[in-house]
């Protein structure tokens, strides 16, 4: 075997280990995300996502309905979308999708939340009744 082909091949065989090892550092792609607007008497969201490339625009989610955002993943894993969820006259905000953090928990392509008052929650897509994670606001202003 040559000097080439044995370097092509362990390179070949390194790269493979470490996508398979890593844990989303490599995994990338699209992911949606899915936001349920779940607050208390019928209020209405305004949801405004941004991201280091791209800014998503401001979008009003009916009380009950969803919004879906549609994400690429970076692949080098380090993919951040920051929200504001504007209601009762203030922006609550989130990181809605932080690739470190939420790659091992979005199932592939989907991740579910629901927004409330006091916090946003992911959901299990495989039993939705199940309450992954709630997390407090980022910050409120």
């Amino acid at each position: 075997m040559s000097k080439i082909y044995k370097f092509t091949l362990g390179f070949m065989l390194a790269m493979s280990m470490l996508i398979n090892i890593s844990e989303g550092m490599f995994e990338f792609g699209n992911v949606r995300m899915v936001v349920n607007n779940t607050l208390s008497n019928g209020k209405k969201l305004v949801i405004h996502c941004k991201s280091k490339n791209r800014d998503f625009g401001p979008v009003e989610v009916e009380s009950l309905d969803i919004y879906k955002l549609d994400i690429t993943r970076s692949f080098w894993g380090n993919t951040l979308v920051d929200c504001g969820f504007t209601f009762d006259n203030k922006v609550h905000w989130f990181d809605i999708f932080d690739q470190s953090r939420d790659s091992a928990f979005c199932y592939g392509i989907y991740c579910f939340y629901e927004v409330t008052e006091p916090r946003i929650c992911r959901y299990n897509i495989i039993e939705p009744a199940l309450v992954e994670d709630c997390f407090e606001w980022n910050r409120i202003e």
